[in-house]
């Protein structure tokens, strides 16, 4: 117990430990993920460059032998080119397809980031959390250590039974075997998020953070809105991108040499949109710009009744926090009275951890409500978009 109490001790307060600000900016630059997420947007822009690049021009040469009935034989040849020429107004509705592309892009990526900082942002106070009931733990067991040799003065003193003294002993080992967990789940805590962040090796780690969010929501630059929105203009733009039905004609200009004539021919091949219209994926493009736009209006409406909610939750949490406050405060003269009560066998040792269980248990809520405050204010901070630079 007291080797894993001292590791958990250097991984959060050591004398160079990381506050999560320092720790998170390294999750983010280290992460992995966050990189595969980013080369996305490079592939999108390729894909932008691809989509907007001409077709390249053909050259056709040929050779003729002409040989007559009468007459000596002669050469000739025959030079064909040919470039095939985008319609105007086709190139600005691919430019225009291709720059919405990258946007919807990097709103996919700025999710996956503010994502991905929410997440590692609620495991570190999951684990301040468990840091903290740690000691918590360790404090109550001072307490019951405290108890236990003042029961057992009074015991060898003769003013209590020795099954009094006993009881004492039996709530300090328990509270020492309930540490012991404690301990382990702050460790697997300590460790998932490490994994979590794609941090490869123990780093020191302060827990003592407070998060913070403004009292009024906006939610105009909220992640999940945002990508919906570009991805309801790119298929918008892919739409405008169909609804070309030619995009194309060929251009082609050749020069014919034979033995008694010379021929030049210009020509302009242009395809007619009979059967192939692209219909079906102008239909498909503008089905998936309804289907973005009512998803859009649904994540509108969940982020309005969340607004409401976390608000809600935020009141109430202050509101018992300084009501827990409170009462720890009386608690804690209480304690103080009942131990030097016991001292002078004033009190008996019910009353006296009756009062110590109420002080531990009154402190736990207000690591909970720590907890509660913190993750709210995430959520908070994630619904207003300041996760997304």
């Amino acid at each position: 117990m007291k080797n894993l109490l001292f590791s958990l001790v250097v991984m959060t307060a050591g004398l160079y430990a990381e506050n999560f600000e320092q720790f998170l900016d390294k999750a983010i630059e280290r992460s992995p993920y966050l990189k595969s997420s980013s080369l996305g947007i490079e592939q999108v822009k390729e894909k932008g460059s691809a989509l907007m690049r001409y077709e390249n021009p053909s050259l056709k040469l040929e050779y003729s032998r002409f040989k007559p009935d009468i007459g000596d034989s002669d050469n000739g040849y025959r030079v064909n080119y040919s470039q095939p020429i985008r319609l105007w107004g086709v190139g600005n509705d691919k430019e225009h397809f291709a720059n919405a592309s990258v946007e919807n892009a990097k709103a996919v990526y700025s999710q996956k980031k503010a994502e991905f900082i929410r997440d590692i942002s609620l495991s570190y106070t999951l684990y301040a959390q468990q840091t903290m009931f740690l000691a918590l733990g360790a404090e109550e067991l001072r307490i019951a250590e405290t108890i236990f040799n003042i029961s057992k003065t009074r015991y060898e003193n003769g003013t209590v039974s020795r099954g009094t003294m006993l009881q004492a002993q039996v709530a300090f080992e328990m509270i020492q075997a309930r540490n012991e967990s404690l301990g382990l789940n702050a460790m697997q805590g300590y460790y998932n998020l490490l994994k979590q962040a794609g941090i490869s090796e123990e780093i020191a780690l302060d827990t003592h953070y407070d998060f913070s969010r403004t009292e009024t929501l906006e939610t105009t630059r909220n992640p999940d809105l945002l990508r919906l929105e570009s991805q309801e203009k790119r298929a918008l733009s892919e739409a405008a991108v169909n609804s070309n039905k030619i995009e194309w004609m060929r251009l082609s200009a050749e020069y014919e040499n034979e033995p008694q004539q010379d021929i030049a021919r210009v020509g302009l091949n242009v395809p007619l949109a009979f059967f192939n219209t692209k219909s079906q994926e102008k239909a498909i493009s503008r089905l998936e710009a309804q289907k973005s736009e009512l998803l859009l209006q649904n994540e509108k409406a969940r982020l309005n009744i969340e607004t409401i909610k976390f608000q809600k939750e935020m009141t109430s949490l202050k509101s018992l926090k300084s009501k827990n406050e409170k009462i720890l405060q009386t608690e804690l003269e209480l304690l103080t009275m009942f131990k030097e009560g016991y001292k002078i066998a004033n009190i008996n040792l019910l009353e006296l951890q009756d009062i110590k269980n109420k002080v531990i248990e009154t402190k736990g809520h207000l690591i909970q409500i720590k907890t509660g405050l913190d993750q709210n204010a995430i959520y908070a901070n994630y619904m207003q978009g300041n996760y997304n630079e």
